[in-house]
């Protein structure tokens, strides 16, 4: 961790800045703070960078048990409830690391399939200050530092060290472990803050956005996609279409009923999936992911991504979660709007309806 990323940092229960205690430090580009803690003067909570990443879930004692062991001073005066966490977050924390430190590297896709569904032109992210809500990964958080931005990914799960070989060679790449619903970071520090599919694995989608809107700068942009849900005919026959699939117009009728049936066969596929073990569930995607290339049925699956292994991925992505909320783009621009935002564009789709909005903070 950067010396230089604590004027960024804030206690997540107070929001008051936070003071280091070095434990170790290790010399990369610059030397850096390896193993520590960050102290919270107010509420008298100190929460540990271990590897060089500052980790702000309370379930750290159990993920990094060597830690607390060679400093166990460190676990006397960490704060926090794991029990608490654990019943919330702990099964969205496991099931998304497997599948992360699983997924594919890189690739090729990541660069159009970032600035098309970020909405935000490729010349406006250099020597921008960002954060990636929920980086999973690192696939966009690698595009967006080499695009030129300074980055600061966030994620739940530990699957972030795989971001690591960015860490130690540029100044411009930050990793936290930590909570959407909490988000350690000072307010209206980021220039442009993304979140790419990834609140409505939250408890709550409105509140994890509303905790996301505090962290934009006045007239910053923040960028959100979220799952799509039906809705109403009147309002699904308005969704913006991409141009590869403008043909769609002439069936809408007939995409409606299929979406509507695919979140009802959604809705049930889940009430059992969610319960099975994690990695048993992986290997029934396998099915899923072979169906995704039989044209038409493929669209009743989770995924009609031309590479099998994502397919597999993306399919266990939409099983596993245990929180999964679908909206309408009706519904994600009153969240941008009462959090004093203006519309900026409207994420065009294809089959399946994927409401994302870019829009910019009133200053």
């Amino acid at each position: 961790m950067k010396r230089s990323f604590l004027d960024l940092l804030a206690c997540p229960d107070c929001g008051t800045p936070l003071e280091p205690s070095i434990l170790k430090e290790e010399k990369f580009r610059e030397s850096e703070i390896w193993e520590g803690l960050l102290l919270c003067r107010q509420c008298a909570k100190s929460f540990p960078v271990i590897e060089g990443i500052p980790r702000f879930v309370p379930n750290v004692l159990s993920l990094f048990p060597e830690f607390f062991k060679k400093y166990p001073e460190a676990a006397k005066i960490f704060g926090g409830s794991q029990a608490d966490f654990v019943k919330v977050h702990g099964d969205t924390q496991e099931r998304f690391g497997h599948e992360w430190m699983n997924y594919p590297g890189a690739m090729a896709e990541d660069r159009k399939v970032f600035l098309d569904e970020t909405q935000v032109p490729e010349a406006e992210w250099k020597g921008k200050r960002i954060l990636d809500g929920g980086c999973g990964m690192g696939r966009y958080s690698r595009v967006a530092h080499e695009l030129g931005a300074a980055v600061v990914a966030l994620d739940l799960s530990p699957a972030l060290i795989r971001l690591n070989d960015i860490v130690k060679t540029s100044e411009r790449m930050h990793l936290v472990q930590g909570n959407l619903m909490k988000p350690p970071f000072r307010k209206e520090i980021f220039d442009i803050v993304y979140s790419i599919g990834v609140i409505h694995h939250t408890p709550s989608a409105k509140d994890t956005f509303d905790q996301l809107a505090k962290l934009v700068k006045p007239k910053g942009s923040l960028s959100v996609w979220v799952y799509g849900a039906p809705g109403s005919y009147a309002n699904f026959k308005t969704n913006p279409l991409r141009e590869d699939r403008k043909s769609l117009d002439n069936i809408r009728f007939i995409v409606w009923l299929t979406v509507w049936l695919r979140e009802k066969i959604s809705d049930t596929l889940r009430i059992f999936t969610v319960h099975i073990p994690h990695k048993i569930l992986y290997a029934l995607c396998y099915v899923l992911a072979a169906i995704g290339k039989i044209p038409f049925i493929k669209y009743l699956t989770f995924s009609v991504h031309p590479l099998w292994r994502v397919r597999l991925q993306e399919n266990y992505d939409w099983l596993t979660p245990p929180y999964q909320s679908h909206h309408t783009k009706e519904e994600l621009g009153e969240w941008f709007k009462k959090n004093g935002f203006k519309v900026l564009k409207i994420l065009p789709h294809g089959f399946v309806p994927k409401p994302g909005i870019l829009g910019i903070k009133s200053s």
